[in-house]
């Protein structure tokens, strides 16, 4: 019974924060609950349960009436004298409930037990009350709920006007006026005054957290707010939620009433506008947390579809990929072949990003070390510029044919570029010209003097070259900090982070980043990037090194077998975990084993635990085409030597064998 009609007029949440001694019962006068203040004041140890009427020591008959009332009834009770308030909570002309609620009150000749009698019927009240609970189910915002809570304090204690401020969890601040009498002049421009004249009332209401009466007298504390509202006195009453102030009531009285106690009934309002407000907020976040799991639910389903189908994408790039690598070792380098077969490349290098990103979306993934071909990089870089970045803008690419190939993370590397060529058009405001130079360099003896941060080695340099307003000097050696910008902050176009991000990418590559500029004439940035230096072209003597590769996909482990023979290693093909096993057992010496994830009868994590509990201590590398296979797993612990994520960088893949061996 006390959970239905505590739903239906969600007593307990607007209740337990009032001051006041309350309780409710039901529609016979049995308790079902009370606060804390209730029994401090009434002090019997067993109230729960209990017939008010019998609780009070007085008849039932007199307290209850036809139709519901609400009544304020005098008694003494073990020589205290009470004020008992009965609030009949009804719905379609039926009563379900009462509010009870108990308050003392001045002394007066003793009597030791008086019967309740009606001292004074206050039905705007319990009308007033009954209209907000219903207002408050049916209500899911703000807008709508406290200019009702508003309007019916201003009624019920007949008040000039009010004032609702509302502070939200943005810490905006809403203002919501009853003012049936337009005492209050053209409100709109009051509400900035309004807003700084209740700074300090702000304050004290959260350390006090009680009503302020406030007098038009200077040296009172809301006399500002007085003398703006044109009133000789204002009640201010707080709405707090766990003591915290979020929101107030402004009342100005038509007597000019100076005794808040005469207003106690306040906290009633004050606390069903806390409940409310604090109620719509939580149900605001509930929806948009249910309208974010919708949508992680959908990427997570996205999600397993799309890793369903990545071994077969993986596995047909991998496919191109090795049969592009074997081309270019067979067919004659005669135009146009070289370059067909590099289109080739380029388009799979395509293809191969579009799918990482599907894997990829909506999910944190681990950098992976992939070939980058500069000159790609650089046409991708070209082909943003000229459809996205102002006409009035002159661009030029000046790029050797055949830049060195980096090894890294192409997605970074492309955004440093993007990020550079961004700024650059930044600081030409939308005319000027953007250059951007792809070059070769070669640091020996005789040049390292000239480079004094880089190693010997070869080296692909790119510039980024504008004819912006260029950078101050003082501002040059604070360019790569962190949230130094040069940009104007006020207008949000700078976070100073770009560059920073900019410079750790180019540092986690080995590679150096460097700045040169004049005020007014324009500014270069020129990225250093260590080159990938291939495998020497030393094979391995047919025989002395055997590589176990187990595959289910036919074509990618005969092309796979065909490149790892064709640079010197001897493979053993098998099709299952099951054959890799047998072929170990039978003592076939192997140095080294590629294992599939995905395989029928037993896939690859299950054929490593296997083969280490034979106690094989040979390299054992874990291919997958499908992300986050081996996010969870304890690599160390179950033995796998190294993963290597498909499709296949068969440079990436042949040095990492020589390292293994």
């Amino acid at each position: 019974m006390l959970e239905k009609i505590i739903s239906k007029y969600a007593l307990k949440e607007i209740l337990e924060g009032v001051g006041s001694a309350i309780a409710i019962a039901d529609k016979e006068l049995k308790i079902l609950w009370f606060n804390d203040n209730f029994k401090k004041l009434i002090d019997e140890k067993r109230i729960k349960g209990r017939n008010a009427a019998a609780l009070f020591e007085t008849e039932q008959t007199n307290i209850v009436s036809k139709p519901p009332s609400f009544n304020q009834i005098k008694l003494n009770i073990k020589s205290k004298q009470l004020l008992i308030s009965v609030i009949p909570l009804t719905s379609d002309n039926k009563t379900d409930a009462f509010l009870i609620k108990a308050e003392k009150t001045a002394s007066v000749t003793d009597q030791s037990h008086t019967k309740f009698q009606a001292d004074q019927v206050i039905p705007s009240l319990q009308k007033e009350l009954t209209h907000i609970f219903s207002v408050l189910l049916n209500e899911n915002s703000i807008e709508n709920v406290v200019p009702e809570i508003l309007s019916a304090c201003v009624r019920t204690f007949n008040m000039k006007f009010g004032i609702a401020i509302v502070y939200d969890s943005d810490n905006r601040t809403r203002i919501f006026v009853e003012d049936a009498e337009k005492l209050i002049p053209s409100f709109p421009a009051f509400e900035k005054e309004i807003i700084s004249n209740f700074n300090f009332i702000n304050k004290w209401l959260t350390i006090n957290k009680r009503i302020l009466l406030t007098t038009n007298e200077e040296t009172n504390i809301g006399f500002g707010l007085s003398a703006l509202l044109k009133s000789e006195s204002l009640i201010v009453a707080p709405a707090l939620n766990q003591d915290q102030l979020i929101a107030a009531i402004i009342f100005s009285s038509r007597n000019n009433e100076k005794n808040v106690g005469a207003y106690d009934d306040i906290s009633l309002f004050t606390t069903l506008l806390s409940f409310a407000v604090t109620n719509i907020r939580i149900r605001e976040i509930n929806n948009t947390l249910e309208s974010s799991l919708l949508q992680a639910q959908k990427l997570e389903t996205i999600g397993k579809l799309t890793s369903g189908m990545a071994h077969d994408f993986s596995n047909l790039l991998s496919n191109i990929f090795g049969s592009l690598n074997l081309l270019k070792k067979k067919v004659p380098n005669e135009d146009p072949i070289p370059r067909l077969l590099e289109n080739i490349e380029s388009c799979s290098v395509r293809a191969k990003d579009l799918i990482q990103g599907v894997l990829t979306f909506g999910k944190p993934t681990p950098k992976r070390e992939e070939l980058i071909k500069p000159n790609y990089l650089l046409m991708e870089i070209s082909k943003v510029i000229s459809q996205t970045f102002p006409s009035r803008m002159k661009f030029e690419l000046e790029a050797n044919e055949k830049l060195f190939d980096i090894l890294g993370n192409g997605t970074e590397i492309y955004q440093v570029l993007l990020n550079l060529c961004v700024n650059a058009k930044e600081a030409m405001e939308g005319s000027g010209k953007l250059k951007i130079t792809g070059k070769n360099l070669v640091i020996d003896d005789k040049l390292i003097i000239n480079y004094p941060y880089l190693n010997k080695g070869s080296y692909v340099t790119i510039s980024v070259q504008d004819t912006g307003s260029g950078i101050a000097e003082e501002n040059l050696r604070n360019i790569f900090s962190p949230y130094f910008s040069t940009k104007d902050r006020a207008s949000g176009s700078g976070s100073g982070l770009g560059l920073y991000v900019t410079h750790n990418i180019v540092k986690s590559h080995n590679g150096h980043i460097e700045v040169t500029s004049k005020p007014d004439e324009g500014t270069t940035f020129t990225v250093f990037l260590p080159a990938y230096e291939p495998m020497s072209a030393e094979k391995e003597i047919v025989g002395e090194r055997i590589i176990l590769l187990a595959d289910d996909e036919i074509m990618l482990r005969d092309l796979l077998g065909e490149l790892l023979e064709s640079n010197g290693y001897n493979v053993i093909k098998v099709g299952t975990g099951v054959e890799a096993l047998k072929v170990l057992i039978e003592e076939i010496k192997v140095d080294l084993a590629i294992i599939d994830y995905n395989m029928p009868e037993m896939n690859g994590i299950d054929c490593i635990k296997k083969i280490r509990e034979l106690e094989y201590n040979i390299p054992l590398i874990l291919s997958s085409g499908s992300l986050g296979i081996t996010d969870k797993l304890d690599l160390e612990a179950i033995g796998i030597t190294a993963v290597l994520p498909k499709p296949y960088e068969f440079d990436t893949l042949l040095r990492k064998i020589k390292n293994l061996l």
